[in-house]
């Protein structure tokens, strides 16, 4: 018997030929995310991956990773034991009379096995025993507790626990992007949500100095240290913007220098994105959000680089929706502090 989580897939299962290809990737990510957590290997095979730990682990870390890791449903953390109805009922009473809980149901599913009994069966047998260690009642719509029993290949799995993931798609998955990165709210969520979608995603800030202070290079390394749980690796690009604003505040109007300096940054970043193989440009715009953000604007940015693709995962977002994404990723609290914006350079 040992610890092991049982990692169900989002969107995988829906891949055909090409399922093998995002199974690997996803293996492949959630190693990177659990180096130096103790666990001993991660198997892939009967649609889901299996993570196996050492006597020795960091579990509450572990799963706290692996959950992060997109693409993955759910996590299952529990006991790996033989294909024996009294040992899985056995583990199944134990870790159920972990915390108490007033009803319970019992999920068991088999596949690919010569297990003799039937998953409707495993759920009666099994739950008769919880029910006479706990003296909790049978719910089998709204439970307080579930004990999950799952039984495929040479094993079976029974855990209580169950952790959410992200959904998405595993990152490396679509192709490569870079998204333009300021410090504040909107570019870390649209940078997140095309990882959601599979893309590996490199980043590019622009910033002002010498003219400004280092801060929004701190910010947006902070915000890296962020979106890393995510994609589990963040390459950065730094590209100073100021003397570039100061020929165009020298030659243009006011009212065009905003515009001006994004058709500038997009020059930059689509030779940058050729340079690195990435497919296209990821930008944090939303519809009509501010004043440089209408379709006007936008398409007159966009015209700066033709032939470019532009990705702006936010266009439809309200700011409302775009803030409760910061925050439930983590970056909220980051975006909001003060820096520097190289945009507002020789206001």
């Amino acid at each position: 018997m040992s610890d092991v989580f049982v990692v169900h897939y989002h969107e995988i299962g829906l891949k055909g030929r090409n399922r093998d290809f995002f199974e690997e990737t996803l293996a492949r990510n959630l190693k990177r995310a659990l180096r130096g957590t103790g666990y001993e290997r991660i198997r892939r095979g009967f649609s889901r991956i299996t993570i196996d730990f050492k006597a020795e682990n960091q579990l509450d870390t572990a799963v706290q990773r692996a959950s992060s890791v997109l693409g993955i449903a759910n996590v299952g953390v529990g006991r790996r034991v033989r294909q024996d109805i009294d040992e899985i009922t056995d583990v199944a009473v134990q870790l159920m009379q972990a915390e108490p809980f007033d009803s319970f149901a019992v999920r068991a599913r088999h596949s690919h096995t010569t297990f003799p009994l039937k998953s409707a069966e495993i759920n009666e047998m099994v739950g008769r025993q919880i029910q006479n260690a706990t003296g909790a009642a049978v719910d089998l719509k709204n439970p307080d507790a579930t004990a999950y029993i799952e039984i495929f290949g040479h094993s079976a799995i029974v855990y209580r626990k169950r952790v959410g993931g992200r959904g998405g798609l595993p990152v490396g998955t679509s192709g490569r992007v870079l998204a333009l990165l300021s410090g504040g709210i909107d570019s870390p969520v649209a940078a997140w949500r095309m990882a959601l979608r599979g893309a590996e995603v490199e980043f590019l800030h622009f910033h002002a100095r010498p003219f400004t202070d280092p801060s929004s290079v701190r910010q947006v390394e902070e915000l890296l240290r962020i979106l890393v749980r995510y994609q589990l690796r963040c390459i950065l690009h730094l590209v100073p913007l100021g003397d570039a604003q100061r020929e165009i505040v020298t030659h243009a109007p006011a009212s065009l220098r905003l515009v001006l300096y994004r058709r500038t940054m997009m020059r930059i970043a689509a030779a940058l994105a050729e340079q690195r193989e990435a497919q296209a440009l990821v930008t944090g715009d939303s519809l009509g959000q501010v004043a440089s953000q209408t379709m006007e604007n936008m398409n007159t940015v966009s015209a700066a680089i033709p032939g470019v693709q532009v990705f702006r995962p936010l266009i439809g977002m309200d700011k409302l929706e775009i803030i409760d994404t910061a925050r439930r990723i983590g970056t909220f609290d980051v975006s909001t502090r003060k820096y520097q914006d190289c945009c507002v350079l020789f206001e």
